[in-house]
């Protein structure tokens, strides 16, 4: 029995006890609560809300339902639900591609994550890796890069989605290095993978839970791990700031948003069972074992502070690098 089991009755009761913030909020939760993942089944965003699901039912006294609803790098599952009603009963986990993303590029659209969507707290942070198929001559992004200059026609990357953050990235590294390659936009990061294998894509970045145990195989070769910091996992792995890009910096963060007018107190029960599941050593534990970092906000500001720093960052890159959807 996990402490959250344990902890299960004294949470439904906190729940219960909500104070001011109006009826509906000392409501809360009055039915089962959806958390829609914008992407398809498969990733790690979709099993980070599975993680959390369980646990959450028992502590709120009423079902949790992971509802999957993909398309168009998020919008389709953003636009639903910021427009649900505010009452905590359906939220989303979002991650760097499918908020922070989508809000550099929000201008003219209905709905604009940062603006009509509350944030709650971060959930995990996963590091990625810049891979290549295993029979490729490319071992380090410089013999990439030489590779594409003398290829026939251009080479493929593979991504989750037009706008993605694989996208983002991928179009830095071809801006930075002056070389020229073809987007192959996929429904999600699991359909990334196997389109890798089978040399459909000559390149990609992916999360190391999906990367890792095909590089440590052979199937896939790592070139460099994204960031500033070599992976303990991967430590003969240089970064991508060391390999001669520092633009490309990405952490895969996956976060839980509601609706935008849901009531204060309803966000802070939110925060508060939600961190406390993530601090379970059992969960913590189960995550690192798979190379997943458990990263809890302190609160939900905090939260909204750290999704406001990287809806700048990238921004700027799509500024400074022209990057465009069409």
């Amino acid at each position: 029995m996990t402490n959250i089991t344990r902890r299960a009755t004294l949470g439904a009761a906190a729940g219960l006890a909500l104070s001011a913030g109006g009826a509906a909020a000392q409501a809360w939760p009055s039915r089962a609560v959806r958390i829609v993942v914008p992407l398809v089944p498969g990733g790690t965003t979709d099993a980070i809300a599975r993680v959390i699901a369980d646990p959450l039912s028992r502590l709120i006294g009423q079902p949790v339902v992971v509802e999957n609803r993909a398309g168009a790098n998020g919008w389709i599952a953003n636009e639903y639900v910021a427009r649900q009603p505010a009452d905590g009963h359906t939220l989303i986990v979002n991650n760097v591609s499918t908020h922070g993303i989508n809000s550099a590029f929000a201008a003219g659209r209905p709905v604009n994550p940062s603006r009509d969507l509350a944030p709650v707290t971060n959930l995990v942070e996963v590091p990625q890796l810049i891979v290549v198929p295993g029979t490729s001559p490319a071992r380090t992004l410089a013999e990439f890069v030489e590779l594409a200059r003398r290829a026939p026609r251009p080479l493929v990357y593979a991504s989750a989605g037009v706008g993605s953050y694989q996208h983002m990235d991928m179009e830095v590294l071809a801006a930075r290095a002056g070389i020229q390659l073809v987007h192959l936009p996929l429904r999600g990061a699991g359909e990334m993978v196997p389109a890798v294998l089978r040399d459909d894509a000559q390149i990609g970045e992916f999360n190391l839970v999906a990367a890792l145990p095909h590089v440590r195989e052979g199937r896939l070769r790592a070139l460099a791990a994204v960031g500033r910091e070599r992976l303990p996992q991967l430590p003969e792995v240089p970064t991508t700031v060391e390999s001669g890009f520092p633009e490309i910096t990405t952490t895969l963060w996956n976060g839980l948003f509601a609706p935008a007018a849901t009531p204060e107190p309803i966000v802070a029960a939110l925060h508060r069972h939600v961190t406390a599941i993530l601090r379970d050593p059992e969960i913590v534990a189960g995550q690192a074992r798979i190379g997943v970092r458990v990263t809890p906000s302190e609160s939900p500001a905090a939260f909204a502070e750290y999704v406001a720093r990287d809806v700048a960052r990238w921004s700027a890159i799509v500024r400074e690098f022209n990057i465009t959807l069409s």
